[in-house]
């Protein structure tokens, strides 16, 4: 049997998404390879927590050990990338023979160009799965401020040129394979390029009744509740969502925002700064809560920041539908979460501030009647196009 590795910074136990989707695909790769995985060691969810979330005994593992940083620091994780990326690709420049496959996702970064010397060393097969898209990420995210810096436009060159000289590039959407796609046609021999979307939990998460959900005392009783789950990160535009929640004057919606990460506590300044009394906060969740904590929501938001076309695709957006919830999306015109949306009436999209606070304004319970509608929709888009065999084959096909 042909031997497959994989390298990554996360994998099994994590449960944050990367390590998620990576572990499931590698499960799946077992049924024609020999897997190898060779990645760091546990950095946020050190003890499985998911009944569900299981390793095929058949992977092999090799974890190396790293620097201990602060996830919500950007100069702590990226010395943590640069020295993990180097000690994954010494340890595949060992042990990878001519002619195997090497799998790896866009994380961390300098492995990307790592991966591509690697490759011409030992005349090996690349495949790389597009989660992010660097270095134009780096600019909604404000590491750089500009393009036109000269540190931007070299890594620009360096990781162009890395991307084309992958075999295989598998991108999240749409709007992500026409960024990719002008990253690497003007190279001689470029990658094919190939769409397998992220999929969603169909068979544990699934529609329950909101009421269920909260204890019956709860403040957000008879409230119309708009919610955010998961990573609130730079690149989500929240802080900017919570502005456009600050000039809302409807007393029948909440806002909930469930989860951890950089700019939460910013968030919460925010509005205690400001006193706005509709935005809520809830903890981080396990993979096993997502159930509950999907199903108190009438409808979910999904954001990127703007600047943020075809370099990410919110992998959430799929256990939401799963949930049978729809999406209220903000972020830029035909971008492939809008496309979903737009296609398949399981949501709202906006691009402009003032439509979505009019939207906001005008929302009342006759509008949950529509609402009902796209939740119906929701799940069974969930169904019959992002579960999680269907993808699962995609990406077997692919690889």
């Amino acid at each position: 049997m042909q031997k497959l590795w994989i390298a990554t910074e996360l994998f099994y136990p994590e449960e944050t998404s990367t390590s998620f989707i990576l572990t499931k695909i590698a499960n799946k790769l077992t049924e024609k390879y020999a897997v190898e995985v060779v990645c760091g060691e546990p950095v946020y969810d050190k003890n499985k927590k998911s009944e569900s979330f299981t390793l095929n005994p058949a992977i092999s593992i090799h974890r190396i050990k790293g620097l201990k940083s602060d996830k919500n620091s950007l100069v702590d994780r990226s010395i943590r990338f640069f020295f993990l990326s180097f000690a994954l690709f010494f340890y595949l420049l060992k042990n990878v023979k001519k002619g195997e496959k090497v799998f790896i996702v866009t994380n961390p970064a300098p492995l990307i160009l790592l991966i591509s010397i690697l490759k011409s060393l030992k005349k090996i097969k690349v495949v790389i799965l597009v989660h992010d898209v660097f270095p134009e990420n780096t600019i909604p995210a404000g590491i750089f401020k500009s393009t036109d810096s000269w540190v931007y436009k070299i890594l620009k060159r360096k990781f162009d040129r890395s991307y084309a000289k992958a075999d295989e590039l598998i991108v999240l959407g749409r709007d992500m394979q026409e960024i990719v796609s002008s990253k690497t046609n003007n190279f001689k021999n470029p990658p094919h390029i190939t769409v397998i979307e992220n999929w969603g939990d169909t068979e544990n998460i699934y529609p329950l009744l909101k009421d269920e959900a909260f204890e019956s005392n709860s403040v957000f009783k008879d409230k119309i509740i708009f919610q955010y789950a998961g990573n609130m990160g730079r690149v989500q535009g929240l802080l900017d969502l919570l502005k456009i929640i600050g000039q809302i004057n409807n007393d029948q919606l909440a806002f909930y925002f469930v989860g951890e990460g950089a700019v939460k506590e910013e968030m919460i300044n925010y509005v205690n700064s400001f006193k706005i009394s509709n935005v809520y906060f809830g903890n981080a969740y396990s993979r096993d809560e997502q159930i509950s904590v999907l199903n108190q929501a009438d409808c979910a938001f999904v954001s990127l920041a703007q600047g943020m076309y075809g370099l990410g695709v919110p992998s959430k957006t799929y256990n939401i539908l799963a949930a049978g919830k729809p999406i209220l999306y903000i972020g830029e015109e035909n971008s492939e979460i809008n496309l979903l949306v737009k296609e398949n009436n399981i949501g709202y999209t906006f691009q402009k501030e003032e439509e979505l606070i009019a939207f906001f304004n005008n929302f009342n319970q006759e509008s949950l009647r529509d609402l009902n509608i796209k939740k119906i929709n929701a799940r069974k888009v969930a169904v019959d196009f992002f579960s999680e065999q269907l993808i699962l084959n995609k990406f077997f096909k692919a690889i």
